[in-house]
């Protein structure tokens, strides 16, 4: 996936990993991998990272596919799409917002 902002700035990935642990650095062939894919369509002025990101997604065991918990008054806390919050993260705030899911309290 790639990213443009109004600065000209690019935001690339996704990689995902998956396993009961996780080395907690990044490996920089897995970005050198994405940066090459990305030139088989695109003319970067520069592939230089400027800032990395890496996100550890826990699982669920009871079932869920979500966990929405309101601890307090005007604070909702959504997890639990797992890795795929570009794709699910609009839907499933729509359907919180539309009370099609439940918002349990701490």
């Amino acid at each position: 996936m790639v990213s443009q902002n109004q600065y000209g700035e690019l935001t690339i990935g996704d990689s995902h990993e998956y396993g009961l642990t996780h080395d907690p650095f990044s490996r920089g062939f897995i970005d050198q991998m994405i940066i090459r894919y990305l030139g088989t369509f695109t003319q970067l002025s520069s592939s230089q990272i400027i800032q990395h990101w890496v996100g550890f997604y826990p699982k669920m065991t009871n079932g869920n596919t979500e966990l929405v918990v309101s601890p307090e008054t005007g604070v909702t806390i959504i997890n639990g799409v797992g890795g795929n919050g570009m794709t699910l993260s609009f839907g499933l705030a729509e359907e919180i917002i539309n009370g099609e899911i439940p918002v349990s309290t701490l």
